[in-house]
């Protein structure tokens, strides 16, 4: 009986689509998801079941929930949650109901359909897939926001996995470093206010991850692998042969991990000096003379 696997976020060109192709060759029973019908066409005509999901309305995934369940039999073999969006801007300037839309999506709805389908996952001995990102521990500038919402969602994992361990379930959160994506395509940086105190940095740019990046079907192709070694043996704190609880993936993400093993005082000075915050002390000392 070939596995199911319910995946939020399918448009084209991103991870979760990638990760539907990739779990539809190998043979699982793939349910795609994503808020506009033409962003599922491509998925639909290779014979993935689909269905529209808009994870900030409760009504919508209610409905995504029944579907599923007719669907995949009521049970749940695997539940990704990919769905998300970003927000660039300097923390001084942030927008608070832009914050609180941007944890609403990418925390509190991750939060809410992973309640709402835990039965389907107890049922299966199912696993929990949280796709994030390794600003949940770096200090990238000007993604703090951003960086939040994917630290609460390490959180989450890392709890989640205990607490839904003696019910058969396993949590599984992908720390994502650099891929080729269409999240910032799709939710383009806003401008940031005329009066910013760091004016003086618009142009400064990314300093990180701007070469070439790790394509999502690569970053697929071990996300489900990973994801289908199944339970494997627990022998003490070990876990043998199984789904790891988590994974780093993707370009540079040997050295952010190195980074995150020095500490944050390291993380620090390599950050400021990446984004040449000097342009903006530079810009102080002239205003100030």
């Amino acid at each position: 009986m070939p596995q199911t696997v319910f995946i939020t976020g399918c448009s084209p060109g991103g991870i979760g689509n990638a990760l539907a192709r990739e779990y539809h060759a190998r043979g699982c029973h793939v349910i795609a998801s994503a808020r506009r019908p033409d962003a599922l066409t491509d998925l639909a005509d290779l014979g993935i079941d689909t269905l529209l999901l808009d994870v900030d309305s409760h009504a919508s995934v209610a409905r995504a929930v029944a579907e599923v369940a007719a669907l995949a039999g009521g049970r749940l073999d695997v539940l990704v949650n990919n769905a998300g969006s970003t927000y660039v801007m300097p923390l001084a300037d942030v927008d608070l109901q832009q914050v609180r839309a941007l944890f609403e999506t990418n925390v509190f709805a991750v939060v809410h359909l992973t309640n709402q389908l835990l039965p389907l996952l107890i049922e299966a001995r199912g696993l929990v897939v949280n796709i994030s990102s390794a600003a949940e521990s770096l200090a990238f500038p000007f993604k703090g926001a951003y960086a939040m919402t994917k630290a609460a969602i390490a959180s989450y994992s890392r709890t989640l996995s205990v607490e839904v361990a003696p019910l058969g379930v396993r949590v599984l959160n992908v720390t994502t470093a650099f891929i080729q994506s269409q999240l910032g395509k799709r939710h383009p940086p806003p401008a940031w206010p005329a009066d910013s105190l760091y004016d003086s940095m618009r142009a400064v740019g990314q300093k990180a991850g701007s070469g070439t990046r790790m394509t999502p079907q690569v970053y697929a192709q071990t996300v489900v692998s990973e994801s289908l070694r199944g339970p494997g043996y627990e022998i003490g704190p070990w876990r043998w042969g199984g789904t790891r609880e988590t994974l780093m993936l993707g370009t540079l993400s040997g050295p952010m991990w190195v980074l995150g093993f020095l500490g944050s005082n390291w993380a620090r000075f390599v950050m400021l000096r990446m984004w040449k915050f000097s342009i903006l002390t530079d810009a102080l000392s002239k205003k100030n003379v």
